[in-house]
């Protein structure tokens, strides 16, 4: 029967994958329990408590034409805003109205264009759409304060 399954499945193209609904519980819990405070007049702070929040490795806030405006890369932050605004505005340019692009390497690399800023974040895991906007409107929020940092 098995076989039949597994053969059936690659000739219809079948896509049997599942949530892992086990791990969101256990990450759910894990930040419930936690809280992050983002008031903080530091940027550097600010965006290593956002890594903890979002739970990414790398944040990298860049503006269209590749410069940095904040990194948490540690020294690479400009080779990271170069490569991302290119590769984004590359996409964009193939596929007009692009709004998010993730890659899969050994890590999650995922792109998106906010407010004239393109985010660049790596992560074990993708961020949904919406994860991925929350995280750059805090951050958005943050910078046109101004007077904040």
């Amino acid at each position: 029967m098995d076989l039949l399954k597994n053969f059936a499945s690659r000739v219809l193209g079948l896509d049997n994958t599942q949530v892992p609904q086990k791990q969101l519980n256990a990450v759910s819990e894990l930040l419930s329990k936690h809280t992050f405070n983002t008031n903080t007049t530091d940027l550097k702070r600010f965006l290593k408590i956002l890594k903890k929040k979002h739970l990414v490795d790398m944040i990298c806030i860049a503006g269209r034409n590749g410069s940095v405006i904040a990194s948490t890369a540690n020294g690479n932050g400009l080779k990271e805003a170069i490569t991302g605004t290119a590769m984004f505005n590359y996409i964009n340019s193939e596929i007009p109205k692009s709004e998010t692009v993730l890659v899969k390497s050994n890590e999650w690399y995922m792109l998106m264009p906010y407010k004239n800023k393109v985010f660049i974040v790596r992560a074990p895991a993708s961020l949904s759409t919406v994860e991925f906007n929350a995280l750059a409107k805090e951050v958005e929020d943050k910078l046109s304060k101004g007077k904040s940092f």
